[in-house]
């Protein structure tokens, strides 16, 4: 099994719908509350994800530096 890092576009598509979410959210809070609650929720949610692909990408270039030299 190979394994591979998550991709830009992937990173950039989870960091898009949580900015999307966030501001959906903020547009939703005086309207109805638990809605925003939700969005909020949806965008923590895709900021983890966006996160987590970064961090993923940064720690194999890493190894990839160290296993070249």
């Amino acid at each position: 099994m190979v394994y591979e890092p998550m991709s830009r576009r992937a990173v950039g598509w989870f960091a898009g719908i949580g900015v999307g979410s966030t501001v959906a959210g903020l547009l939703l809070r005086p309207v109805n509350i638990g809605i925003a609650v939700g969005a909020f929720l949806l965008a923590i949610g895709m900021y983890g994800l966006a996160g987590y692909g970064v961090l993923d990408r940064l720690v194999d270039r890493w190894k990839r530096s160290r296993t070249s030299s």
